[in-house]
């Protein structure tokens, strides 16, 4: 990693501090930490939404997310947390040493980047009740809220029962193949016990479904033709036509199996009005399965399908995998769905089941529990997209009483 040894004696002197803490003042420690549902969270929330708002309105994407990435090392800087690195896929990891010696971490890993964005739609609009802005709700606030726990560990002094790693990666929507992560996970999977996704919206979700996906992308092009030229032999059919037979073939794809399963035309461009010439266009195909095995054979099916739709036409047709993702895994879990669950209890808040997030079961193919948390609600669609300001004390709080549930767990590996 690029500057590895930047702040290794200042995390020396963190971790040996730790130990006579431990001795002479774990009891007193552990008690601040038992407060922290009594903590006055109102200042800490004004500061997550304007870390956000700030966030939210730097162009994005950049080349690997370096923009908004260089915003979130600059408050960490801010907040005079020395051990801090960067690696060469762009995730920024900063390191809270725990009591003595420990080795296992606490993974809490937030998305940044956002490949909708817009100068005028990612603009925040706030009233009293509502925060507004392309992007704000699904990545921005999930970062501002982990910036302002590093900040709150940073000034706090906090130790834990485990080593805290909090990490800030490009969001799925600008490495759709989650390359940045999954390098990430590749060096440190062995040493994290468990990990937390943290999100802006989603405040009372509990993701215990298993669903894994498939995103393709159908690319074809055919012979040169005249815009209302009329098809003539089998082989002159236009780009638009190709994709309209594969979506209705692929549309007809069924199976027999106790698991479900769902295949959607998520896009289908072609013709001059779309930006192509008439003899191009695209698909994209989304493939939805409760279990691994049946989401590889329906892929499968699926370009099958495809490739048989468009024999005999004289189009060439590729076939492209623009991402998948596992199912995750319920059981391994479990107990930090069940210590959310407890958490929102506390908190009164009923939970919800959901669908396991993608970078959930990233975490589970590498063999580490995850859980994902919200710490507000809001609605994104194609007319509007927004947070809720009311339920992030609540939400903020959920997180601080998370960390502190998973950190005096035992390793979940085991």
């Amino acid at each position: 990693m690029k500057d590895g040894r930047m702040g290794r004696f200042g995390l020396l002197l963190r971790r040996l501090a730790g130990i006579v803490r431990r001795i002479f003042g774990g009891a007193r420690a552990r008690r601040a930490l038992r407060e922290l549902k009594r903590v006055d969270i109102g200042r800490y929330v004004n500061r997550i939404v304007s870390d956000a708002v700030l966030l939210n309105q730097i162009p994005s994407p950049s080349d690997g997310e370096k923009l908004r990435m260089d915003f979130v090392q600059g408050r960490l800087a801010d907040f005079e947390i020395s051990n801090v690195s960067i690696d060469e896929w762009g995730n920024i990891v900063a390191l809270f040493p725990a009591f003595g010696a420990r080795k296992d971490f606490l993974l809490l890993v937030a998305e940044v980047g956002d490949a909708d964005y817009s100068a005028l739609d990612s603009a925040v609009r706030l009233t009293d009740e509502r925060a507004s802005g392309q992007g704000l709700g699904e990545t921005s606030l999930g970062a501002a809220a982990l910036l302002v726990l590093a900040e709150y560990a940073q000034g706090t002094g906090f130790h834990l029962d485990k080593n805290l790693i909090v990490v800030f990666t490009r969001s799925c929507s600008v490495d759709e193949k989650e390359e940045g992560f999954r390098h990430f996970l590749e060096e440190w999977a062995d040493r994290l016990s468990c990990g937390i996704v943290v999100r802006g919206t989603g405040f009372g979700l509990v993701e215990s479904r298993q669903v894994g996906s498939y995103r393709l992308s159908i690319s074809v092009r055919t012979a040169e033709r005249e815009l209302l030229a009329p098809s003539g032999a089998p082989g002159d059919a236009s780009a638009a036509a190709v994709l309209g037979s594969i979506a209705f073939q692929v549309g007809g794809v069924s199976w027999e199996t106790k698991e479900s399963a769902t295949v959607n035309i998520a896009r289908l461009e072609s013709g001059v009005g779309y930006g192509h010439w008439a003899s191009e266009g695209s698909m994209d195909i989304e493939i939805l399965a409760e279990d691994d095995r049946m989401l590889d054979t329906i892929k499968s099916v699926v370009a099958g399908t495809a490739a048989r739709a468009a024999a005999g036409t004289g189009a060439a047709v590729e076939i492209s995998e623009r991402s998948r993702h596992s199912v995750g895994d319920s059981m391994k879990n479990a107990p930090l769905t069940d210590a959310l669950r407890a958490t929102l209890s506390t908190l009164k808040v009923k939970p919800e089941i959901g669908i396991i997030s993608e970078k959930v079961s990233m975490l589970n193919d590498f063999g580490v529990p995850g859980a994902a948390l919200g710490l507000t609600r809001g609605r994104k669609t194609s007319a509007e997209d927004y947070a809720e300001l009311g339920p992030l004390e609540s939400g903020f709080r959920q997180l601080l009483l998370m960390v502190e549930r998973c950190a005096a767990m035992l390793d979940m590996k085991e």
